[in-house]
Order: C-alpha cells, then structure tokens, then sequence
C-alpha cells in the first residue's frame, strides 16, 4: 500500500538542525492548494516555535495556492520576508530591516520577482546606488533583496538566489573619517559653549552632551552601550567598566530597557578608561543626586529626571545643535569633514583611530571596539593598514589634558 498523498497545508517529513546559539531551523514538505509541493523553513529559538513558524507558512501556503509566483512584486516578498524574521532576531534588528524596505520599495518593489535574473539584478543595485549614494545603503539593499529571493525560493516562485550569482560589488573605498586631536579640542569648546549658554537661561548647567562624549572618546563604545552603563558596571579602584548591555527601545512600546546583550556575539569586554572619561563619570553620578537614583542597576548616566535612562536622541539632537558652531565647523573643514557628519559614532571611531595612529596596533583597537574581525575595524574605522593601538593612558596622554578646567561649566563641588 503507497504513502498517502501529503494533504493541502500537511507537513511531512519534519526535521530539525540547529543553526547557532539559541536558533533551531525546522524543514519540512507541504502542498499548496495548487497542489505544488513546497520545502519551507522556520527558525525560532525552540523546536515548538519553529514548528510554529512553519505551520504558519505552510497555512498561508494553503489559503494563498499559486498566489506567490513569478509575477509576484518584490515588494510583496519584502512584507513576507518580514514576517518571517519577526521574532527569530532582535526587535531593534528588525525595525532596522523595515527601515530598509521602508526605502527600497519604492526604487524596486514594483518588479515581479521572476524577472529578477542576474543581469537585471545587477542593474538593480546599480539603481539603488544612484539613488541612495552609498556603499552602505546598497549592503542593506542586497541584504532585503536576499531575503526576498530566499522567499521566493522557498515558494517555488525562483529556482534559486539569483544575487549568489553575482559577485559582491565593492564601492569605491574612502577612509573612515574621524577627528584629530585640534578637532576634539574645537568640539570641547563648542560644548562648552553651549553649556555656557544654556546656563544663562537655565540657571544650571546641560552637561549631558559633555559626559556622553567624554566617555565615548575615552572608551570607543556605542552610544547606546555608554548610556547603557549601570553603576555597577563602573569600578572606581581600577578606572574600568565593564560592557555587557546596550540600552534599547521596545519593540511596541518605545520605552527605553537595558538589554543585557550586545550587538555582536562575545564583545562583553572590560575596558580601562582614561581619567577624563572617570571624571565624566564621577560627575555623572554626583548628578545623581538622591540614594534611590544611585542604586547599583540604575543608569550610570541620567538625565533630568534622575534615576531614568537617556534616550540616545536626546544627545544626537544636543550634538545637531553643537556641530555648526563655526568655530567648530573651521576645524572640521581642515580634513574634510561636513557638520553634518559630526554624529556620535564618529566619536567611537576616533577613539579607536587616534589610539591606533599612535601606536599602530591594529589588534588593540579591534579589543576596544569589540570587533569579532580585524577586517571590520580596518575598513570601517581605521582604514590604514596598522601593525600595532592604545589603551588608556594613550587617550589620557592624547585627550585629557585638563580638557574642563575648573571654573568651567558643569562643574559640582
């Protein structure tokens, strides 16, 4: 007697591998309601929720028949793309991701995948070059439209990816930019200035810009992983902190949580700082005036309201107020660099290329930066091929030297 035939949204021949840390993959075999057998795939974080996942798919296959096939817009797989990856990774990835097809779909979304063949591909990413300008808006492209073909594979729509058919375009290599000494001294000042400011009509001093920057020069973290220190990271013995969250936005609420991970894998690090970025700190939490606001998880870094976190577009906004000082803006055009640019991450990346021109070793600044390859901090952030970087007595020496004297503003006794 044969094998009954698979049913209409039936799953067959469930399997299950394991992808990585935490990630089960679930395959199996379906049959849409044109009778097509599909192969999906689901991943979640446990055998029951891939299997979720994929029933899921296998539903939707059987309601929507023949629906999904060459004449299918890519901005439609875009969507299902989306839903697929909901809940497989983090809620800030995936609001990233929609960014992403928020954007492409109007340069692309229109085109039925099946005339998706590499050669039109190709021209694709040519026109999204032009219209976005950069090299990293066409990484995120590539990584949307990959997604959307892996889609379109599963459902039978295309025989294969066809972006695996090209090879990978590389966009014309500039060197990170970053400030040089005489640059962050001309960005101190124009802080200063605006504190100054401020106080005349405030009657205390905004240093939250000051802090946030200090302590991202002297440390080379992200903003969000700055902001995210707790009391209990810093240890006032040793002038070290200890990196092991980034603080975040919830996915429906928008309410600002600590996530206790980082953006990579096995970058929780220990760091040692210079004493300007301890003494941003130490003002940070003389800031914090009442016991409850110093409780060892509260934020090392509050904001007015105290014992709360800081949204990082609190400091962005701060720092667009600060970046056309022209004073500042004169220092900036010496290398190159539009006001428009000046954005907190450049600050991480001066950090990490200050201290690597000065002792070239590349390794060091990958340690501070908590990259996984040294490819990663070469291209991105030095761009100069270093044998040997600093550490904290480097940025002191190179940054610290009484960068906010005494009498100046923000200062507590």
């Amino acid at each position: 007697m044969g094998r009954r035939p698979l049913g209409v949204g039936e799953l067959g021949g469930v399997t299950y591998a394991h992808a990585g840390k935490g990630v089960v993959v679930a395959r199996a075999r379906t049959r849409d309601a044109g009778g097509v057998i599909h192969r999906p795939q689901a991943r979640g974080a446990t055998k029951e929720e891939a299997l979720e996942r994929l029933q899921a798919k296998a539903r939707r296959l059987a309601v929507a028949g023949e629906e999904i096939g060459p004449d299918t817009p890519l901005g439609d797989l875009f969507q299902m793309w989306l839903e697929d990856r909901e809940g497989e990774i983090r809620p800030q990835s995936h609001r990233f991701y929609k960014d992403i097809v928020r954007w492409l779909t109007p340069i692309v979304g229109g085109i039925p995948v099946g005339e998706c063949r590499p050669a039109r591909v190709k021209r694709i990413l040519d026109e999204i070059e032009a219209a976005r300008g950069s090299g990293a808006a066409l990484d995120h492209a590539r990584t949307a439209l990959s997604g959307a073909f892996v889609v379109a594979v599963e459902e039978g729509a295309l025989d294969h990816n066809p972006l695996l058919s090209l090879r990978k375009r590389k966009g014309r290599q500039q060197r990170p930019k970053a400030l040089n000494v005489e640059q962050v001294r001309a960005l101190r000042a124009a802080i200063r200035r605006r504190e100054e400011r401020a106080a005349r009509y405030t009657g205390e001093s905004v240093a939250l810009l000051r802090i946030v920057s200090e302590v991202m020069l002297g440390s080379g973290l992200r903003i969000a992983e700055v902001l995210g220190l707790r009391h209990r990271d810093i240890d006032w013995e040793t002038n070290t902190i200890e990196v092991t969250g980034t603080l975040i936005d919830e996915a429906d609420t928008w309410h600002l949580v600590r996530q206790d991970e980082l953006k990579g894998r096995n970058q929780a690090r220990f760091i040692e700082l210079p004493g300007f970025a301890m003494a941003a700190l130490a003002e940070a939490r003389r800031n914090a005036s009442d016991l409850p606001s110093r409780h060892p998880d509260k934020p090392a870094i509050q904001g007015q309201a105290t014992g709360r976190w800081v949204s990082a577009r609190n400091v962005r906004r701060q720092l667009r107020d600060v970046r056309n000082d022209p004073e500042l803006v004169a220092a900036l055009a010496e290398t190159g660099i539009e006001p428009d640019e000046l954005k907190p991450h450049m600050l991480r990346r001066t950090a990490a290329t200050l201290v690597a021109t000065t002792s070239r070793d590349i390794k060091r600044a990958q340690a501070l930066l908590g990259h996984q390859h040294e490819s990663t901090t070469r291209r991105q952030y030095i761009g100069i091929a270093f044998k040997t970087v600093g550490d904290a007595s480097m940025l002191q020496q190179l940054l610290g030297n009484n960068p906010w004297p005494d009498d100046g503003p923000g200062r507590s006794d």
